[in-house]
């Protein structure tokens, strides 16, 4: 009786131990495939592909141009001003029968018509004038991120207003609207897809008078977000522009 009363406390110990051992193999494996999936996720979305040329904003290879216009500066001045005279007046007549206004994270989607490369123009809301600064624009970057998103769109062009008249440099305009979109990257709750994210490319097109302005505001935000992300930076051929200061930058093969 004794015998059997052992034998089946064995029993018990070994299918205990067996348990407990599964049990411990399930949670590492649980473990194990969190980590990965959470720190995959982390390394696709932090990643960010700058493209930056001494070309016009009419010559980019991507989606969409974006632009920014002010609900109190009448005629439409600069990029916003430019498109509308490539579209034949069209944003003037937009804005006559009150169909954009200019107010705050207004967006505004219409076809570029063929006029110019990028298929697509979302135009973006600024608000007053007296109110527009550098902080305003890294505010408004993580909501210009998710509505990319929901667009599908992740090739771009971005000019925004810049210059004495608007009180912020072109360096500083570069380097706060790379940096507002790394802060929509990190905001969890807008779920941003990391396959989206990967894809995402940003062309700055300034000319080549404001070229090493734009590489300037590039490379000082790729070194403040550099412990949390990588930003690669690419700029034409030495062949097409000479005399700027290349650290941390990419020429794309010819």
């Amino acid at each position: 009786m004794q015998n059997h009363e052992d034998a089946k406390l064995r029993s018990y110990e070994v299918e205990n131990h067996f348990l407990l051992f599964s049990s411990s193999k399930a949670l590492i494996f649980v473990f194990f495939r969190n980590f990965l999936t959470s720190n995959l996720r982390n390394f696709i979305l932090k990643l960010m592909n700058i493209i930056l040329t001494t070309e016009g904003i009419d010559l980019q290879d991507c989606d969409v141009l974006v632009t920014g216009f002010f609900q109190d500066e009448k005629p439409l001045q600069g990029t916003s001003g430019w498109i509308d005279w490539r579209l034949n007046g069209l944003l003037s007549r937009f804005l006559i029968d009150r169909r954009m206004t200019g107010i705050w994270k207004e967006t505004v989607l219409i076809p570029s018509q063929g006029r110019i490369v990028p298929r697509l123009i979302l135009l973006v809301g600024l608000g007053k004038v007296r109110e527009y600064s550098s902080l305003r624009v890294r505010e408004l970057s993580p909501y210009l991120l998710s509505t990319l998103k929901k667009l599908g769109i992740s090739s771009l062009c971005i000019s925004f207003p810049y210059g004495e008249a608007y009180r912020v440099e072109c360096a500083k305009l570069i380097e706060v609207l790379i940096e507002g979109m790394s802060d929509g990257m990190d905001q969890k709750e807008r779920q941003i897809d990391g396959s989206w994210v990967g894809n995402l490319r940003i062309h700055f097109a300034e000319g080549e008078e404001k070229f090493p302005e734009v590489l300037m505001g590039a490379q000082t935000a790729k070194g403040i977000l550099a412990p949390q992300m990588d930003i690669r930076i690419l700029i034409p051929t030495s062949d097409e522009i000479d005399g700027i200061h290349r650290e941390g930058v990419v020429s794309p093969k010819p």
